[in-house]
């Protein structure tokens, strides 16, 4: 819990806030590029080494954002530390088991594609 109080909980946030814009931006440019969104073109996206890593990577600044987020408001409005820490803990397995999944996802996907 220390690693994430005050300002470098705050700018960690807005850092994670700024890949996902970025992720956002890009997905949106292909969209207005008018690229077709086909299964085969996801599917290379994902196989591909710079694909795997960068899906990875916005899952991991998706649930670190929300982590942030959720934890705060968890402090802020749950007060009993006999709720307030089973809860945390169960927010954090959640989403570490979420891009842990993803990771030995797109790890499978890219040995299998190779």
């Amino acid at each position: 819990m220390r690693l994430f109080l005050g300002q470098r909980a705050w700018m960690l946030q807005r850092v994670t806030a700024v890949v996902l814009l970025i992720f956002l931006a890009a997905a949106a440019a292909m969209l207005l590029a008018g690229l077709p969104l086909t299964y085969e073109r996801w599917y290379e996206l994902a196989t591909s080494p710079h694909g795997a890593v960068l899906i990875v990577v916005l899952f991991a600044a998706l649930a670190l954002h929300g982590w942030i987020g959720i934890r705060d408001i968890v402090l802020d409005y749950i007060h009993p530390p006999a709720v307030r820490l089973p809860l945390l803990g169960l927010i954090a397995l959640v989403l570490i088991a979420i891009v842990i999944r993803v990771a030995l996802t797109m790890a499978a996907h890219f040995t299998t594609a190779g």
